[in-house]
């Protein structure tokens, strides 16, 4: 059973308003697995892939999800997420989604601030999170924690993946190509750690392949990634929910 309401924030935390779902359908002696969701910003439906991502991960996961859910700067790409100004601000969450689209930031010190209190708590990345912070000066944090550099992507359209990683628990399920709705492939134009890719994809325009997902573990954090989920079409395709679902457990050690 899902019970959903708004709550105002602490004060301190500019009283902006907190959506908590919580699913209480964990196996005798299994804890729930606490999940904040970061969403909104520019370019993107949130609203509809903040319900379409829930939903989906409710479904595929059975040991059980506690949801809190910080949704604010729709249409606001400059946008500062309210908590991720506090300290310790990931204390208490098993994983993070950053499902965003502020990639208008450019105060370096915020940036540099959440991932510092980011460390130690888990995080899945889906597409434009990837973008966000980019014009940060110096983005290194968050190049860093992401595990590669990325500042634009090409035209949209259809394209295919390519499974490189078919024995990753993660890509367990997901076939050898599978082609895309119509998406954005992201330009990779520098790695910054060891990342595992998981999946690739040629973009024509560049005439290179570019990871679409990868795993990265940041100062001992794990971190997934997919720069996938421009349209909302791509939010209603199982392959890429149960990827997503399964880059979740993974990065809480539960896959």
């Amino acid at each position: 059973m899902i019970n959903s309401n708004k709550i105002l924030f602490n004060p301190k935390w500019l009283v902006v308003l907190l959506a908590i779902a919580t699913v209480s359908c964990s196996p005798a002696g299994e804890q729930p697995i606490r999940v904040l969701l970061i969403t909104g910003g520019g370019w993107h439906d949130y609203e509809a892939q903040e319900q379409m991502l829930t939903e989906a991960i409710n479904e595929r996961v059975g040991e059980g999800i506690e949801w809190t859910i910080v949704h604010e700067g729709d249409g606001e790409p400059d946008y500062h997420v309210s908590i991720l100004k506090e300290e310790n601000w990931a204390e208490g969450f098993d994983v993070v989604i950053h499902n965003t689209g502020f990639g208008r930031v450019t105060d370096s010190d915020f940036v540099a601030h959440f991932v510092e209190h980011h460390k130690g708590t888990p995080a899945v990345l889906i597409h434009a999170a990837v973008h966000s912070y980019r014009f940060a000066e110096p983005a290194d944090p968050w190049f860093e924690f992401m595990g590669l550099r990325s500042m634009a992507h090409e035209s949209q359209r259809e394209f295919e993946l390519e499974n490189v990683a078919p024995d990753h628990p993660i890509m367990n399920g997901f076939p050898e190509r599978w082609m895309t709705p119509v998406d954005e492939i992201y330009i990779v134009e520098q790695l910054w750690g060891d990342i595992t890719p998981l999946a690739r994809a040629y973009g024509p325009e560049t005439e290179k392949y570019h990871p679409v997902s990868w795993t990265h573990e940041f100062h001992g954090t794990r971190v997934f990634a997919t720069s996938l989920g421009h349209n909302n079409d791509v939010f209603e395709e199982p392959v890429f929910l149960d990827k997503v679902a399964n880059g979740l457990l993974w990065a809480v050690g539960r896959l």
